[in-house]
């Protein structure tokens, strides 16, 4: 993957075409993984990251083994 310049990324996040429902950032151009929330204070994943996929997958593993087992 090549490098996204930090202009490129800022423009990117501020696309509302890869902001799904307002508040999902889905983008797999932009190679971060944790990007500023879009509105107030935090962090928001990008869920067109292969990193976050995985993360999510990890934590609904945990939340089911718990439950069940």
């Amino acid at each position: 993957m090549s490098p996204v310049s930090k202009e490129r990324r800022k423009q990117l996040r501020d696309d509302d075409a890869n902001w799904k429902l307002g508040i999902f950032y889905f983008c797999p151009r932009d190679p971060s993984f944790l990007i500023p929330k879009r509105v107030g204070i935090g962090w928001s994943l990008n869920f067109g990251s292969p990193w976050s996929l995985l993360l999510l997958l990890v934590v609904i593993a945990v939340l089911v083994w718990g439950v069940f087992f």
